[in-house]
């Protein structure tokens, strides 16, 4: 299979941006027999209104049979990541015919996913889904936890971020549920994430929560108990200090220290307790983690070097699914991000945006960056 191709475009008008598309791609290589030509496209929410009608264009003059992708507050380019400026992220790419799908009518449980992909991955047979969701949708990380528990499937994507009501793009555009694209096992792929968090010492036990309330910390009303683990210079500026400080859920069985991210949404002064993003149970053990411009930059060059090294006979093409929290909001300056991906891979076509939860490995995670390849 051949390299794949992308490029970018921005502006507001829908056929001048087709058409730039076009131009920067460049002549695609030759169609094998038997093949589906896939477009993996992203748009800002600027653009989502129009994103039928570019894609009708691009389907039309680049023989497009498939796209799968969806809508960012903002988009990640092969060389660029735009903010402000609204833009259109494409990436084509061929697979085999009889080894892509596109889960095409959103779905909401883990049974209508199976319906969807019927007759062509079997719950017992191992695949790839690379997954786009709406962030209306209730249930999501449900539906991954299921996936993970009743499948042989690998999940990695994201939860769409927009201002109006993301949308999603499977063929057509959809809303609401989760779509994307299904993979046999015979599509070769590499699949990594970087939680650029640095965890502060020790684990601390949940002893009594409400709902998302930490009520008691390690046998401690909970607010005493924080401030004893940051200390305290932070605990003097508790607003600066939720900036930065997060929850850390650890995964059960992982074997490499890896844990989900939820943020501080609140603080009771008079209660002294904690309102975490997260249903809490008594008992569960969690860990506070630092965000930390540096130790992303570090953790993401080491993720790097690792996926490179199950990419020994080189690289397709790259999705990367980065949270709207990092970018330039942790890495100081818009493209650090992005720059840092492409030096790490060797300038690879590369397409993504920036979402409002990621998902890897089956579980929705936050602060994240997911970088899936196709080797």
């Amino acid at each position: 299979m051949e390299r794949f191709v992308s490029t970018a475009a921005s502006g507001h008008d829908p056929r001048t941006l087709a058409t730039e598309l076009i131009q920067g791609l460049g002549a695609l290589p030759p169609r094998e027999p038997e093949t589906v030509r896939v477009g993996f496209i992203y748009v800002s929410d600027a653009l989502s209104r129009n994103a039928r009608l570019v894609m009708d264009t691009l389907r039309k003059e680049l023989g497009v049979d498939h796209f799968v992708g969806g809508m960012g507050m903002a988009v990640i380019g092969p060389y660029q990541e735009f903010y402000e400026d609204p833009a259109i992220t494409l990436m084509v790419g061929d697979f085999p015919a009889s080894s892509a799908r596109v889960i095409q009518r959103p779905v909401h449980s883990l049974d209508e996913l199976k319906q969807a992909l019927d007759g062509f991955l079997d719950p017992a047979t191992p695949g790839r889904l690379l997954l786009n969701a709406d962030p209306r949708t209730e249930g999501v990380e449900a539906v991954l936890t299921e996936i993970g528990d009743q499948t042989a499937w690998f999940a990695t994507g994201g939860i769409h971020s927009g201002e109006e009501g993301a949308v999603q793009i499977a063929d057509g555009v959809v809303a609401s549920g989760i779509t994307g694209l299904a993979l046999r096992d015979d599509v070769a792929i590499a699949a990594r994430h970087s939680q650029g968090c640095t965890p502060l010492p020790g684990q601390h036990e949940l002893t009594e929560t409400w709902r998302n309330i930490i009520v008691q910390l390690d046998g401690q009303r909970a607010l005493p108990a924080f401030k004893g683990i940051i200390g305290d210079v932070l605990s003097r500026d508790l607003e600066r200090a939720l900036g930065y400080i997060l929850v850390g859920f650890p995964i059960p069985g992982s074997d490499t220290g890896d844990y989900r991210v939820r943020n501080i949404i609140g603080v009771d002064l008079d209660q002294e307790v904690l309102a975490v993003g997260e249903l809490l149970e008594p008992g569960q053990k969690i860990l506070f983690v630092r965000r930390d411009g540096q130790a992303a930059r570090e953790d993401l060059e080491r993720m790097l070097e690792q996926i490179r090294a199950q990419a020994p006979n080189g690289i397709r093409g790259a999705v990367y699914v980065s949270c709207i929290g990092r970018g330039r909001h942790q890495f100081g300056q818009e493209g650090t991000e992005l720059a840092i991906v492409q030096q790490g891979l060797g300038d690879v076509p590369l397409v993504g945006f920036f979402a409002n939860g990621e998902i890897f490995a089956n579980r929705l995670y936050g602060y994240t960056g997911v970088l899936t390849l196709f080797t």
